[in-house]
């Protein structure tokens, strides 16, 4: 999608929502070059102040102290809209807001990027794909995964072929079910989508990313209380494409850290990534496994640069495309169902 150009001067930036995902964002937007971080809305006073002690997640270090020197601090959206100075407004606000927000944004004639998932239900992804399409303005979304150096090497691979041909992958994400987010919109699926729209959804976004939408779907889940909190799945995609699995859940022991890798098997390597056991992927080919070299950096700065990037040029790239997202949230709604059902679960195929 093009939208209108904004090279004449930095790209404003405005914050709605600051829990952990939102200071993440937060926290990354001090590196950002072309664009700047113009305001914040929250009704928190402490957070105003730029005290975020209270803020806990499942990655990083949580809270801590932030200068908001220059920084202008809302108490509410309408009021960021009002402001001239933000162009591009970020939303990580509970997922069950996504979508409304985002089309108030839209329709306020800011730029919108919108933390994952686009929204709770498909149809909804498509409204604000439309409000997007009618307002002349970008709606890009955050699904980080991509600009993960780990797994953009994946990506990279199976493109180029550097090891020969992708065989089969398998992803893997697990956490403790969460007890973060202000206590109770994450318990609720109807706010959070639960945790195959909240986590898994992450895999199949990449998923997505590198193959398409597949065919079909089929998946095996734990449901708990109403909820699948473990699925296994397998997508189907045409007979010579590789083999694609995932897994993902809210079932380890509070204990147990944040788990995320793969398994990637080309023709003439392995490469084997779990986070919890080593900071970077290891390569097994020939008789020595090597861990990869890989530039550091921060994920999300480079997220939020690329959405900085997009609005200056007034394209937005393939990494935060919405239609992508769309599709991601399609796919693991189907896995849903299917863990639900036992049963395979068909896609519809993009209509040309």
């Amino acid at each position: 999608m093009k939208a209108k150009v904004e090279r004449a001067r930095p790209v404003g930036l405005g914050i709605v929502g600051l829990g952990f995902m939102g200071l993440t964002h937060l926290r990354a937007s001090q590196s950002l070059r072309g664009g700047r971080l113009r305001a914040i809305v929250t009704t928190d006073p402490a957070k105003a102040r730029g005290d975020f002690r209270s803020v806990r997640g499942n990655f990083g270090s949580g809270g801590g102290k932030i200068d908001l020197a220059g920084i202008r601090v809302y108490p509410g959206i309408d009021d960021m809209l009002r402001d001239e100075t933000v162009t591009l407004v970020d939303i990580c606000l509970p997922s069950h807001l996504h979508a409304p927000i985002a089309m108030r944004c839209l329709r306020a004639g800011k730029h919108v990027l919108v933390e994952k998932p686009v929204a709770l239900r498909p149809a909804d992804a498509q409204k604000m794909i439309g409000a997007a399409r009618r307002s002349g303005r970008l709606l890009m979304v955050a699904q980080v995964l991509k600009f993960f150096p780990e797994f953009a090497h994946i990506a990279d691979a199976t493109r180029d072929r550097r090891y020969g041909q992708l065989l089969a992958v398998h992803f893997r994400r697990r956490i403790a079910k969460p007890d973060w987010g202000g206590g109770s919109w994450f318990a609720d699926p109807k706010k959070s989508g639960g945790m195959v729209v909240d986590l898994h959804i992450h895999d199949t976004d990449f998923v997505v990313h590198l193959f398409g939408k597949p065919r079909a779907v089929t998946s095996q889940g734990l449901v708990r209380g109403g909820s699948v909190d473990f699925i296994r799945t397998c997508y189907h995609y045409s007979r010579n494409a590789p083999l694609v699995t995932s897994e993902a859940g809210w079932v380890n022991a509070q204990s147990l850290p944040f788990l995320h890798g793969y398994d990637a098997y080309f023709e003439q390597a392995t490469i084997h990534y779990d986070a919890h056991r080593a900071p970077e992927p290891t390569v097994y080919a020939g008789k020595k496994p090597q861990p990869l070299k890989l530039p550091a950096g921060d994920a999300f700065a480079t997220e939020l640069q690329a959405a900085v990037d997009a609005v200056r040029a007034g394209k937005i790239p393939d990494v935060l495309s919405a239609q992508s997202a769309a599709t991601s949230l399609e796919v693991v709604r189907a896995e849903e169902a299917s863990a639900r059902t036992g049963k395979m679960v068909t896609l519809a195929r993009p209509s040309r």
